[in-house]
């Protein structure tokens, strides 16, 4: 019982992999931010001004359309970001934008994915033809705007367990039944996210002896920097999506991943590391079947 939680057992649903963000076929989960209007350029806030008055896609309709944009992504000859279509919320009046940038997330993840493989496997796959002006492209777009960054991260198949972290059990919005709305949301705000990204981090190095090399700490050590790239005014959005369809009602009114995580950080800080691994566990156990069907298919 020595080890931090997330050491114990590794989860493996794709996160931003190629197959999750090529074309996401499997059912999904999608932790998003929404920023602030005025957290983009002039021209950008412009666009997404007339593009919300046009009557944006609902968040399910939204989804199925996103996977289909991504069906044909990969052999794009250009980062055309004119026509990006985004996710959109008013909250008080005030409008915040998700980007989809699915294009960005395609080309990013076909990179890694050719990175990762050995060259005969990559190449069968991702021929150089197909990847190599997504890279020149990408390049020229970092060189001309180094913010350029993705606000969608994507998992096929389950839900992380470091993404749990950064929410609270009343923040969810659950909607069950025969419904074409049902759906099961986190949503909180920017610095509630990092505050709890941040004590997460200093509770699992504490552990290990201020160690951030441990793949715990990576883990969410990477999230808490990723959010750290945007507007602290974002939105941060986890939302089950095509996981529902594969959890019944029952299921999902009695998911406690949430409350799982906020357990096991709690416990971590106050040194009960088996109280920690306990709790850590149990989210393992319980996303376990799906990743299951996720070796069948």
């Amino acid at each position: 019982m020595g080890r931090p939680p997330p050491a114990r057992g590794r989860a493996r649903g794709r996160t931003r992999s190629v197959g999750a963000e090529m074309a996401v076929v499997s059912p999904a989960a999608y932790l998003r931010v929404y920023e602030p209007l005025a957290a983009f350029p002039a021209a950008e806030r412009g666009r997404w001004q007339r593009y919300a008055a046009a009557g944006p896609p609902s968040r399910r309709a939204g989804s199925r359309r996103e996977r289909a944009v991504a069906l044909v992504a990969t052999i794009r000859p250009t980062l055309d970001v004119a026509d990006e279509s985004a996710f959109v919320q008013w909250i008080d009046g005030l409008m915040f934008v998700c980007p989809w940038s699915t294009q960005l997330r395609v080309w990013q993840a076909a990179l890694e994915f050719r990175g990762l493989m050995p060259e005969r496997v990559a190449e069968a796959f991702l021929p150089r033809r197909i990847t190599e002006p997504a890279e020149i492209e990408l390049d020229r777009w970092k060189a001309r705007r180094p913010s350029l960054k993705v606000h969608v991260q994507t998992c096929t198949w389950m839900v992380p367990p470091p993404w749990f972290l950064l929410f609270d059990p009343a923040e969810r919005s659950l909607v069950t039944g025969d419904t074409a709305e049902r759906s099961m949301i986190y949503r909180t705000t920017m610095s509630l996210a990092r505050r709890r990204a941040s004590r997460a981090v200093e509770a699992v190095e504490t552990l290990r002896g201020g160690s951030s090399e441990a793949p715990a700490v990576e883990g969410i050590g990477d999230l808490a920097r990723w959010l750290g790239s945007f507007h602290p005014q974002s939105r941060v959005e986890l939302d089950y999506d095509g996981l529902v369809d594969l959890l019944d009602d029952d299921m999902l009114r009695r998911d406690s991943s949430v409350e799982d995580i906020v357990e096991a950080v709690s416990a971590l800080r106050r040194g009960r590391t088996d109280l920690a691994v306990e709790a850590y566990e149990r989210v393992l156990m319980r996303w376990r079947p799906l990743q299951a069907r996720e070796s069948a298919s």
